[in-house]
């Protein structure tokens, strides 16, 4: 780390607002996209999007993470002399401290991967590894909707579910770097089997995949007719058919149905795909009053694409809280949604190097 860096690391200690904070560059990596931007606080000076690719090994994916910051520093024309360090936020299971990625399932190839160490050996400047969902509650908390608070429970509820928790002002990592995979927390012990293997998780009950397949058995078992009508009118026409009667048994066979189409269905009046949001919800509930009594957090952020349902889906989630969750710690908490958006991702890897000062 050349002089001017430290500067830089030791003036943004000075205050806490955007424009006192030095520039930093974050690194949001996914299975399939590499979202890589300059920011300074949670304002970003420029945005990369690269794919990681078919095969995204760490050969072919780690140079390309490289060419994402090149590509962020020219956008942003700025130099790597003027960054105070890099935060990647990373699937997880990983090693905050270490730096070191095990084995994600979404890279394929990636075991006990040196990140930060490779990373720091081609930039020279501090870098900071991460849980893709503990960086973006540290968005949350230091940019987004936790502000203010020092404890904070950050849910993201989408094709998964993930979370972070900060606890008087520090990320919960864990002895081996892995806590508060809240979307692993069983939550009906003979329920579906979970991508994990663990029976019953939250995200089994209660995220996008979840309330797909719901919609899929139902159709499957023949109580799902209103549904599954709804969505041959919203999907495009089977080829190789001969009669309306071939059709309908192709269709039935090849119908693909996601979250979003079940939401669709809900907001058109469509019993079954009501009935499976509100059993969702209620899931949300179940896993919320456990969030609750385990953490006793002053605010639970609740960000991800299938929370844009709306009270159809978090009304039922709020009642069970409030019909089971311990009152002195239900009275305490404040659930509110997200404010980050999209950018939760990058703005949490930038804050990775404000955090770790």
């Amino acid at each position: 780390m050349n002089d001017q860096q430290t500067e830089l690391i030791q003036s943004s200690r000075i205050g806490t607002s955007t424009e006192n904070r030095p520039l930093v560059i974050g690194v949001d990596l996914g299975g399939t996209q590499i979202r890589t931007a300059v920011l300074r606080g949670e304002k970003l000076l420029s945005r990369v999007g690269l794919l990681t690719g078919d095969s995204p090994s760490p050969d072919r994916v780690i140079p390309r993470m490289f060419d994402s910051i090149q590509q962020a520093l020219s956008e942003a024309n700025v130099t790597l002399d003027e960054i105070a360090g890099i935060g990647i936020g990373a699937p997880g299971p990983l090693n905050s401290r270490t730096g070191v990625v095990f084995s994600p399932p979404n890279l394929p190839g990636w075991i006990d991967v040196p990140l930060q160490s490779i990373f720091f050996e081609k930039f020279n400047i501090p870098i900071h590894v991460e849980n893709d969902a503990n960086a973006a509650a540290l968005g949350e908390y230091m940019f987004g909707a936790g502000r203010g608070s020092q404890e904070v429970v950050y849910i993201t509820i989408s094709t998964g579910i993930g979370g972070g928790v900060i606890a008087d002002g520090h990320i919960i990592e864990g002895i081996s770097g892995t806590a508060a995979e809240l979307g692993h927390m069983t939550i009906d012990w003979r329920g579906p089997r979970c991508n994990c293997g663990n029976i019953g998780c939250w995200e089994s009950i209660s995220s996008g995949t979840a309330i797909a397949r719901r919609a899929h058995e139902l159709i499957a078992l023949g109580r799902g007719e209103k549904l599954f009508n709804f969505v041959l009118a919203h999907q495009e026409p089977v080829a190789d058919a001969d009669t309306p009667a071939d059709v309908k048994r192709a269709e039935k066979n090849a119908v693909h149905i996601n979250a979003r189409m079940v939401s669709q269905a809900a907001q058109a009046g469509i019993p079954e795909a009501r009935d499976i949001i509100a059993g969702a919800g209620e899931g949300i509930g179940v896993g919320l009053v456990n969030v609750v009594h385990i953490f006793n957090p002053e605010r639970i952020v609740l960000g991800g694409g299938v929370v844009q349902m709306g009270d159809m889906l978090l009304a039922p989630a709020r009642r069970i809280l409030q019909e089971r969750a311990m009152k002195v710690p239900a009275r305490s908490v404040e659930i509110v949604l997200a404010e980050l958006g999209s950018d939760v991702g990058l703005v949490g890897a930038g804050a990775l190097s404000y955090y770790n000062q």
